[in-house]
C-alpha cells in the first residue's frame, strides 16, 4: 500500500508536470515565432470599411518610414470556419493565412513541409496545411479542400511545430485576398476589400519595440502591442498555472510520505528484537540507520518506477488519441521530468524514513532483546 501511495503521487506529479512542460514548449515556440515582430491590426471599419484598401496601403507606407522598422509584411488572416463548424476541436483555431511569397519566411518563420512540397510563387489555388488540421479533417497531399466555396489543391503538410500553424491553411496572398473579398457585402462601396487584414512589422536589431509599437498606433490608428509585454503577460499566467498544478501533485506525494513514516515506524516496532540481536553481535548505529534508510529508499524507488510507467502509458494514450483527431497534444514527458520525479520519490522516501531509522539506530540492544523476549 505504501508503494501504491508513492506511485499515485508520482503519477500525479508526472502527469501535471508533463502538462506544464508542453505548455512551456507552446509558449516558448510561439514567443520565438513572434520575436522581434509587432503585429498591427485594425478595427472592423479599418479593415472592411469604405476606402479600407487605400488606408491599408497608406499605413503600410507610413510604417516603413518609421525608424527601427526592418520590414513590413502585409498579411491576410481569416477564419477557416465560422460559428460552431469546428467547435469540437481542442486547440488553436484553424485560420487561413496569406503572405507575399518572397516574404513568407520572414513573416511566419520556417514553415517546414514534412509531406508533399511547398507551392511556388506562380501557383494559384494551392495550399499547404498544418499537421493538426490534416489529421482532424482527414486531409492528405493531393486532396482538394473547399475554402469559402473555392477549391484548393493540397500540395504539402506543414511539420508539427506546436504553434498556431499546426491548425493553419497557408495559401498564396492573391488567393487569400480573394477570399477576404467574399466577406465584404456586395452593397459595400468600392475599395472596401482590404489588401491585408494585418501588418507584421519586423523590428531592426537594438530598436525599442515598446516605443515603435506606440508610434505605429499613434501614426496609423492601428492597434499594435509590444511583443515583450505580451510575452511577459504569458509568462506570468504560466507561472501561476505551474504553481497550481505542482501544488496539487505535491499534496499527493506528501500523503505518500506520511505512509512511509507509518510503514517504517511499524517496521521498527516489529523488528525490535532483530535490531537488538544485530547490535549485540557488533552492528553499529550507522549500520542500522543505513539499513532502514535504504529500505525507505527502495520503497520510494519502487513507487517512483511504477508511477512513471503508469504516467507514461496514460500520457501516451491520451496524446495518441488527440493527435489522431487533430487536437492539441497536451503532454510531454521529458527526460528531465522523468529523472526529477524519480529522484524526488527516492529522496522524499529517504527523508520520511529517516526519523524511524534514527529511532531504530538508537535502540539499546539489551532493552531491545528484553522487549520482545
Amino acid at each position: 500500500m505504501t508503494v501504491a501511495g508513492i506511485a499515485i503521487g508520482i503519477l500525479a506529479l508526472v502527469v501535471v508536470g508533463s502538462l506544464a512542460e508542453r505548455l512551456q514548449t507552446i509558449v516558448g515556440r510561439s514567443a520565438a515565432l513572434n520575436t522581434g515582430a509587432i503585429f498591427a491590426v485594425g478595427s472592423g471599419r479599418e479593415v472592411f470599411g469604405a476606402g479600407s484598401r487605400e488606408r491599408m496601403r497608406a499605413n503600410l507606407a507610413r510604417i516603413r518610414q518609421l525608424p527601427g522598422v526592418a520590414a513590413v509584411v502585409p498579411e491576410v488572416i481569416i477564419p477557416y470556419a465560422t460559428g460552431f463548424a469546428q467547435g469540437t476541436r481542442f486547440g488553436p483555431p484553424s485560420l487561413i493565412f496569406g503572405f507575399p511569397h518572397d516574404m513568407r519566411r520572414l513573416a511566419s518563420g520556417t514553415l517546414s513541409v514534412t509531406s508533399g512540397r511547398d507551392y511556388s510563387a506562380s501557383e494559384r489555388r494551392v495550399a499547404i496545411v498544418g499537421s493538426d488540421f490534416a489529421a482532424g479533417d482527414g486531409v492528405h497531399v493531393g486532396d482538394v479542400i473547399a475554402l469559402y466555396g473555392n477549391s484548393f489543391d493540397v500540395v504539402g503538410i506543414i511539420a508539427k511545430s506546436f504553434t498556431i500553424f499546426d491548425a493553419a491553411i497557408v495559401v498564396p496572398l492573391v488567393d487569400a485576398q480573394g477570399l477576404v473579398g467574399q466577406l465584404v457585402p456586395p452593397s459595400a462601396p468600392a475599395g472596401s476589400t482590404p489588401s491585408a487584414t494585418a501588418l507584421m512589422v519586423r523590428v531592426a536589431p537594438h530598436a525599442q519595440t515598446s516605443l515603435l509599437a506606440r508610434r505605429i498606433s499613434l501614426y496609423t490608428g492601428l492597434q499594435a502591442r509590444d511583443p515583450a509585454e505580451v510575452a511577459s503577460n504569458i509568462r506570468s499566467t504560466t507561472q501561476i498555472f505551474d504553481a497550481i498544478i505542482f501544488g496539487s501533485a505535491l499534496i499527493a506525494l506528501l500523503v505518500g510520505a506520511f505512509s512511509i513514516v507509518n510503514t517504517m515506524t511499524i517496521a521498527v516496532s516489529e523488528r525490535t528484537r532483530e535490531i537488538g540481536i544485530r547490535k549485540a553481535i557488533g552492528a553499529s548505529d550507522g549500520d542500522i540507520l543505513l539499513e532502514f534508510v535504504t529500505e525507505a529508499a527502495a520503497i520510494g524507488a519502487a513507487g517512483g518506477a511504477v508511477g512513471l510507467v503508469a504516467a507514461f502509458v496514460i500520457v501516451s494514450l491520451v496524446d495518441a488519441r488527440s493527435a489522431a483527431s487533430g487536437n492539441l497534444e497536451l503532454f510531454v514527458i521529458t527526460p528531465r521530468l522523468a529523472a526529477s520525479a524519480f529522484a524526488f520519490a527516492v529522496l522524499l522516501s529517504m527523508a520520511a524514513g529517516l526519523l524511524p531509522a534514527i529511532r531504530a539506530a538508537r535502540l539499546d540492544p539489551t532493552d531491545a532483546l528484553r522487549r520482545n523476549a
